[in-house]
Parts: C-alpha cells; structure tokens; sequence
C-alpha cells in the first residue's frame, strides 16, 4: 500500500502509561502495514488505527478532568469543567462528546461521522457481530478491503496530527512520552 512512515510527536497525553501504550500500539500498526501482503491485515490495522485515534481522544477529557490547573488548549474553561465530572470511556460517547465540545470542529464538517463509522468497524472485532452499516457486507473478507484500510490509516493520522497541533500539552512538561510512529498515505 502507498504508505510513508512518519513520526509525530504527539504531546497530548496527560495519562503517560497510555502514552506509552499508544507508542507501541503505533510501532505494532506500522509494522502491520508494512506487512499487509495481499490485505491479510486489513482487519488488524483498521482494529489499531480506530483504537489509536480512541486512546488519543480520551486523553484530551483525560486531561481536562485531572490537570485542571493546566487546562486544556483550545478548550473553553466553561467546557473544562463540565467535563470534569463525566464519565467518558466508550468509543461512541468520546466520539459524541468530542462533536459536543466542538473538539475536532477545524477537521471537515463529517468528522464525527466518519469517527462513528470507524467505530462500527472496529466492532467487528467480535466477529458474531455485525457491522450496522447499511450496504455493508456480513463477510468480512468484503468488510476489511484495501480502500477500507487506506481510509482508516489516513483517519487515524489525520486525527492525531489535529489533536497534537490543537491540544498539545504546555512546552514544559512535553517529551515525557515518545513520539508515535505512523504510517501515512503517500
């Protein structure tokens, strides 16, 4: 696939075991990338880039409940603090609490929707389930094709590089976590 591998230093991670998870978990989706002769991978990168983008979105209402002296840039203090007491940790509710505090706004109009596709794909991690998507295919060998894969790894670099340049941590306390290597569209 026409891919580059680039590394983005990602300083939004405020939880610095799940920075360090998503450095391997990004070292792990390179490499199958790199080895998806004839799409046999196709699954597995679109299961890591979906939960790469996941980690990296919660990490921005991670910090926004525990670093409230930091804040959260790009973030009104008003939303900071409504955040604050929530409960967020399910793939669907970070995607509808992202389009709620506008987080990913600067992307495309159809981000959110896209993210909630991404989500349902990587549902199929059970694979008794459906995908829920109407049109889509129940085998999976027609679910996880090429041009599945290629928008998935472009979605998840797209949203971390947004994330890293909108709500990166204070000049500061970066560099505590690695920079993630990512494959990228050519």
């Amino acid at each position: 696939m026409p891919f580059d591998f680039d590394e983005l230093e990602c300083n939004i991670f405020g939880d610095f075991k799940a920075g360090d998870n998503a450095g391997y978990n990004s070292e792990l989706l390179s490499e199958l990338v790199e080895a998806n002769e004839n799409g046999r991978f196709n699954k597995p990168i679109l299961l890591q880039a979906a939960s790469l983008i996941e980690v990296a979105a919660i990490q921005i209402f991670y910090r926004a409940q525990n670093y409230n002296l930091e804040g959260v840039p790009n973030v009104r203090e008003a939303d900071r603090q409504e955040i604050e007491d929530k409960q967020i940790d399910k793939f669907a509710v970070v995607i509808d609490n992202l389009r709620k505090y506008h987080i990913l706004d600067g992307m495309s109009v159809d981000i959110y929707d896209e993210l909630h596709k991404l989500r349902k794909y990587r549902n199929k991690i059970h694979i008794q389930l459906d995908v829920n998507i109407p049109g889509v295919h129940r085998d999976e060998d027609r679910v996880f094709t090429g041009a599945r894969t290629l928008w998935a790894v472009d979605l998840n670099w797209r949203v971390l590089s947004y994330l890293a340049e909108q709500y990166s941590r204070p000049n500061n306390i970066q560099g505590f976590v690695r920079p993630l290597r990512l494959p990228r569209l050519a």
